[in-house]
């Protein structure tokens, strides 16, 4: 990121932060229209504060998410793993098929009232966590005013949820869904078992062309591997290619091409 653009960035959160003093606390539950990615607009009902970040400061991710609407075409499937309360997969919506993976229930309410908001875009949405096995996994939150759930009890949560995992791999070879032209993974270290679980897909004749992968250098110990693992995993299965590349904190977003 440029100075420049560090500057504009650091101002824009300011003035949300006192819009939000202002005026959103008082005025709960609060629906933001976005109209930062397209002008019509898409509309976002905030509940608390964590919601208003992830949604009007786009999560600390503005220019991520802007490369990742670039990327993607009219003729793309995007599986969006890890879609928290739609910023992705409801602005994605527009541009092509899409389908949302949100296994945790308080997120899962959060991104069907969102989309209720938004009649014109239509996705589908699987309820289910991917991994990189079937089964039942238990998925660790704090509910949609927390931090993002993990599959790995590594941050302190206070609750925790029964869900059904499947793999990538499993789903494809049910034949229920379309094949991924484009899959985006945000979820909390568990990438590692996403690609695991992907490799018949990611190897295939008809692979995806691109992900969008956050690889969470602190979160990865807790499923027993580490960002090299990852970025060694990448390179074997082909997505070689860096069209986007950037650093947040302990976290590194990339949007791979396959070679």
């Amino acid at each position: 990121m440029t100075q420049l653009n560090a500057i504009r960035q650091a101002a824009t959160t300011l003035r949300r932060s006192l819009v939000w003093s202002l005026f959103v606390r008082r005025r709960l539950p609060y629906v933001v229209t976005l109209r930062d990615f397209e002008r019509d607009g898409v509309r976002f009902e905030v509940t608390n504060v964590v919601e208003y970040f992830r949604v009007a400061d786009h999560g600390g991710e503005t220019e991520y998410l802007a490369a990742m609407l670039r990327d993607l075409q009219d003729e793309d499937v995007l599986f969006d793993v890890g879609a928290n309360v739609g910023l992705v997969a409801i602005h994605a919506a527009k541009i092509c098929r899409t389908v949302a993976f949100e296994p945790d229930p308080s997120f899962k309410h959060r991104l069907e009232t969102n989309t209720a908001l938004n009649p014109d875009r239509a996705f589908t949405l699987q309820p289910i966590a991917i991994s990189d096995s079937d089964g039942t996994v238990v998925l660790y939150t704090d509910g949609a005013a927390g931090n993002s759930p993990s599959l790995a009890h590594q941050r302190g949560e206070h609750e925790s949820v029964s869900v059904s995992a499947r793999s990538l791999d499993s789903l494809m070879a049910e034949g229920a869904l379309p094949r991924p032209t484009v899959i985006k993974l945000d979820i909390e270290g568990a990438e590692i078992l996403a690609l695991r679980g992907a490799k018949q897909l990611l190897t295939g004749p008809e692979r995806p062309r691109a992900l969008f992968i956050e690889v969470h250098d602190t979160f990865l110990p807790g499923f027993g591997s580490s960002a090299d693992e990852v970025y060694a995993l990448l390179q074997e299965l082909g997505y070689t290619t860096t069209v986007y590349r950037a650093r947040r904190a302990d976290q590194t977003h990339l949007i791979l091409h396959a070679a």
